[in-house]
């Protein structure tokens, strides 16, 4: 599947992006976040994390890599992000996201495919962003995240893509909510594209 490059110098970082950074896990999007962070410390960039992030920085769980210890991770995060902490409006957005059916096309549908649902973390970044974009009015704002799609992602209805939400829309309510969702511009968090390697000759 194609990357989708990220093209602004501001954005909204899923804390997926941070937390894999961190622990060294972030593969070849390593040295794109780095420069994302570095630009972000100089000024050249801005970001916006949701306070969320801070709750799943268990002790017990932090895997040193990039950083020797949670307490420098997070010193550093401080230091060059700004703080989403969600109001009571953004939490209500949160729980109508969290309530919408995402479908993908019937012709490409399995008979028995049920309808996929936002986690609760994924709909509260969401509606972060968001408001980071309106009501903060940052209209050029992206929103950066990995593609997670492990087993601990699935629901009855199977994995939901967050950078691809169009390509379940069919069928969603024709709202405010959804359609906000839908026009934010959402990359992962890579900033130039990348050569595919060249399939070697057979025979």
């Amino acid at each position: 599947m194609a990357l989708i490059i990220s093209t602004s110098n501001k954005h909204f970082l899923h804390m997926n992006v941070l937390l894999r950074h961190a622990s060294g896990r972030s593969g070849e999007a390593e040295s794109d976040i780095e420069t994302i962070l570095t630009e972000a410390a100089i000024g050249k960039r801005r970001i916006w994390v949701n306070s969320l992030l801070f709750a799943e920085l268990r002790p017990s769980a932090f895997v040193a890599g990039r950083f020797a210890a949670l307490a420098e991770f997070t010193r550093y995060l401080r230091s060059i992000a700004t703080f989403v902490t969600a109001d009571p409006n953004t939490m209500l957005r949160a729980a109508r996201l969290r309530d919408v059916k995402w479908r993908r096309p019937a012709a490409l549908r399995r008979p028995d495919e049920q309808p996929r649902f936002l986690s609760l973390s994924d709909a509260v970044q969401l509606a972060s962003a968001l408001w980071v974009k309106e009501a903060a009015g940052v209209a050029d704002l992206e929103f950066l995240a990995f593609e997670d799609s492990g087993p601990e992602h699935l629901d009855a209805g199977g994995w939901l893509s967050l950078l691809r939400l169009q390509d379940y829309a069919d069928g969603s309510p024709n709202d405010s909510d959804v359609l906000a969702a839908l026009r934010l511009p959402r990359a992962e968090p890579v900033l130039h594209s990348r050569e595919l390697p060249q399939s070697a000759a057979v025979g």
